[in-house]
């Protein structure tokens, strides 16, 4: 996947948004849908997608995008930061990369009372072309684009393979870096229909994280 710089028009591009607060006890969430499904009041740590296991850590969150409702869990790292851990990954379940082709989803996330988005991971912030020098800082902002890849058939393994080249990452100076560009790389695990976005120096505290924004625009060449 070759890198490119985004153009002025589509660096503008608005953005539609929405938002979801963190259920911040998800195991009520879980066991209530059991409750549903099984009549019973077993409380579920975990929910299953197809044949895959999802396993979050103290955050699920909801928001629209594409016309859908995509899921986004939060992954922890050890408890290394003063005893709290660090927001590791961010995992994508349920992004349908046919209805949402050639768009940029834009992440954000905050904290329960300040506007400012919460630093999320150390990243390039800003990019030279003309000296093909890059800064990097606190990256705040997460997106990732669908490239659009064209997909044909109906074999499980064409989907896959068409999944995992479907949607590659935006750093924060606006340049598509591509699967991986050593601060962020983002994966596909065809078991679950899921992309995971792990940070290689995460910053944000997974208890600071009460709510997410999602962004959407589409892509102008």
């Amino acid at each position: 996947m070759s890198r490119f710089l985004l153009d002025e028009e589509a660096q503008n591009a608005p953005f539609d948004s929405s938002e979801s607060r963190w259920f911040r006890n998800p195991k009520i969430i879980f066991a209530l849908i059991a409750s549903i499904i099984f009549g019973g009041s077993t409380i579920a740590t975990n929910f299953t997608i197809s044949s895959g296991k999802i396993e979050y850590g103290q955050g699920l969150f909801t928001v629209r995008a594409c016309d859908t409702w995509i899921s986004i869990g939060l992954y922890p790292t050890a408890a290394q930061y003063n005893g709290i851990s660090r927001v590791d990954a961010v995992e994508l379940v349920g992004l349908d990369p046919i209805k949402c082709a050639n768009k940029f989803l834009r992440f954000q996330f905050f904290d329960s009372s300040s506007a400012t988005a919460l630093p999320m991971y150390v990243g390039v912030v800003r990019s030279d072309t003309v000296t093909a020098t890059s800064e990097t800082g606190t990256a705040r902002i997460v997106t990732v684009f669908d490239t659009s890849t064209p997909y044909s058939g109906n074999r499980p393994e064409s989907y896959t393979a068409f999944a995992r080249r479907a949607i590659t990452l935006v750093n924060e100076a606006k340049v598509n870096v591509g699967y991986d560009d050593g601060y962020l790389r983002i994966s596909y695990n065809a078991s679950t229909g899921s992309w995971k976005i792990a940070f290689t120096q995460p910053l944000a505290s997974m208890p600071s994280v009460s709510r997410i924004t999602v962004e959407s625009a589409s892509f102008v060449a």
